[in-house]
């Protein structure tokens, strides 16, 4: 049965410039249209969608297709190719999530579930690149200030040839699919130059167990501890720790800790650790080679004593988005401490993805992302 599946497409009345929804956020979610809020602040998003339908107020587009939006890479060269994300729609039963506790749409018909697609050999972003030469622009218009453009893929050859290959690639979303009925998905080839992972960091709040100078005498048996030079509450210093992370030899690990009065210490974890007897350790070797797994292993659970500290609203470790937001609460006593890490490796997402592992959860975030708002698939079809 076809896991990739074209959809009858519902359109809201789009202005050409789109804002963000500043009440959006939440980890893995998509961004989202300014637009979108009154549909997803209502109590069933979903049957709000069915009685828009049945008002008029969206468009109905009852030939079923799939859909290309193109999101400018973050940072990238000028004239750069965009980055495409399929819009489709996947079934109950497609894929599992890549993380544990994945993000839970307030519906899965309107907000796209971020999907990544193994693609080693860069032959579904070929398919990708063909399918936007001979498709008709639907919208065409910015989000936030940067070009956003929505095209709509004809049944074709390019489009079953995107199909037959979606169908045998694995594919892992980073959200829960609809268990009853298919979910709108926007999948993109891990070959896409354009993607990165950002990294989701961890900061620690009203822990007995934690006093900076046992911590670092007892975990001086797992790692080498490194001062910095700059302090992080400066741009320079944050500039100069993100590149002492970033340029570890591959096959090494080390995380940021980060202290009150901008203080912190690079923990690079020693080479050789027997990790496969660490009762703390995942059993599985690709992910004992993740830095988040070996945060919470070593330092969490076995220096810290941290029963559970991946488990969903944990009451001492929280997830944090961004360097300079850890910083800064840790500076205003939001937290204690903070443990700052790389994102991880396309290379070792995509050896999650092969051994059908699951990351911990609020491992990455990615970027960039198509907001929902664009389009919804239609329940009723």
């Amino acid at each position: 049965m076809a896991r990739v599946l074209p959809f009858s497409a519902l359109f809201p009345s789009l202005e050409s410039h789109l804002s963000a929804d500043d009440g959006g956020g939440s980890f893995n979610a998509p961004p989202r249209s300014a637009s979108v809020r009154p549909l997803l602040d209502r109590v069933d998003p979903t049957a709000e969608l069915g009685r828009w339908r049945a008002a008029g107020s969206v468009l109905r587009d009852s030939r079923p297709a799939l859909y290309l939006a193109e999101v400018p890479a973050q940072d990238g060269p000028l004239g750069a190719p965009p980055v495409r994300f399929l819009l489709c729609a996947l079934a109950p039963d497609a894929a599992d999530p890549l993380e544990s506790d994945p993000y839970r749409p307030r519906s899965a018909q309107v907000e796209p579930a971020i999907t990544l697609a193994a693609d080693d050999h860069g032959v579904l972003r070929g398919l990708l690149a063909e399918a936007a030469e001979r498709s008709s622009v639907v919208w065409q218009g910015t989000f936030q200030g940067a070009p956003l453009s929505l095209r709509r893929i004809e049944p074709s050859p390019v489009a079953k040839r995107i199909q037959a290959v979606l169908d045998e690639a694995p594919l892992r979303p980073l959200a829960e699919l609809d268990e009853r009925r298919p979910s709108l998905a926007a999948i993109v080839p891990l070959s896409d130059p354009g993607l990165h992972f950002e990294p989701v960091h961890r900061g620690l709040h009203g822990l007995d167990t934690f006093h900076e100078d046992t911590f670092l005498r007892l975990v001086a048996a797992y790692a080498r501890v490194y001062d910095l030079d700059e302090p992080l509450t400066s741009a320079r210093g944050v500039g100069d720790a993100r590149e002492r992370l970033a340029t570890l030899v591959r096959g090494q690990h080390a995380v940021l800790l980060v202290l009150p009065e901008g203080r912190g210490k690079i923990l690079r974890f020693r080479q050789g650790l027997d990790l496969a007897h660490l009762k703390a350790a995942p059993r599985n070797p690709t992910l004992r080679s993740l830095d988040l797994a070996l945060l919470n292993a070593l330092v969490l659970r076995t220096v810290l004593g941290i029963k559970d500290p991946e488990a969903p609203g944990h009451p001492n470790v929280f997830a944090v988005q961004g360097l300079e937001s850890l910083v800064r609460g840790v500076e205003e006593g939001k937290f204690q401490a903070g443990f700052a890490l790389n994102p991880p490796p396309l290379w070792e997402v995509r050896a999650v993805m092969e051994a059908a592992q699951t990351l911990p959860s609020k491992t990455l975030r990615v970027e960039p992302a198509p907001p929902a708002g664009l389009l919804f698939l239609d329940p009723e079809a």
